[in-house]
């Protein structure tokens, strides 16, 4: 794997991730365009992993750690998941929300939640690990920053702070359990619990 500077990386991760979120949060970029963008970032990023030489491994599709994974994510699924019912229990959080769940429910769990774990977990740890990014702080960090930062979309500083808390976690996950399998069910489960209970209704 080729091994370059944090100066080739910054620009790298600039030009898909922070660059484009903030043209949508302008308004330069149409926001009900927020899905093309995702997958056109996720395109590009294949792209630049064929590129980069990066194995399958690097991106965190693996098997020799899948049982692990899963087992990881589905403690914190489930944690995750009480904690949710009892803040609804105690009208805590808002209540049900509940969007075109015939579309939305498939397409979060086996296309946006993976698609994101790849952008911001996967290729992005990738990336910092070929320019030479190898402090766990710094890899779990920029990456909890960075997915936190593409949700200035939405306009609401909360949102900006669930994800940023919620993106150490999954990053976390994802160093000590490198494997997308694990993060991405994870993501999904309640990244869509969220925006049913309410929590999220904006995403």
């Amino acid at each position: 794997m080729e091994r370059r500077s944090i100066l080739r990386f910054l620009p790298v991760s600039f030009l898909l991730f922070f660059l484009p979120a903030a043209l949508i949060a302008a308004g330069v970029i149409p926001f009900e365009y927020r899905l093309p963008v995702l997958f056109l970032s996720f395109f590009i990023t294949v792209f630049f992993s064929l590129r980069r030489r990066f194995t399958l491994y690097d991106l965190g599709i693996r098997a020799d750690n899948l049982v692990e994974s899963l087992l990881v994510n589905l403690i914190f699924t489930v944690i995750f998941s009480l904690t949710l019912a009892v803040l609804f229990l105690f009208e805590i959080i808002p209540g049900p929300f509940y969007p075109a769940l015939s579309i939305f429910v498939p397409f979060y769990l086996i296309i946006s939640s993976p698609l994101q774990e790849f952008l911001f977990r996967g290729f992005l740890f990738a990336e910092m690990r070929a320019s030479g990014i190898t402090s766990g702080w710094a890899l779990v960090l920029f990456s909890a920053f960075t997915f936190s930062f593409v949700h200035i979309i939405y306009g609401d500083w909360q949102t900006l702070l669930l994800t940023f808390g919620i993106g150490l976690l999954w990053a976390g996950i994802y160093y000590w359990f490198p494997n997308l399998a694990g993060v991405s069910i994870f993501h999904g489960v309640v990244g869509l619990l969220a925006v049913m209970a309410g929590v999220a209704r904006n995403m």
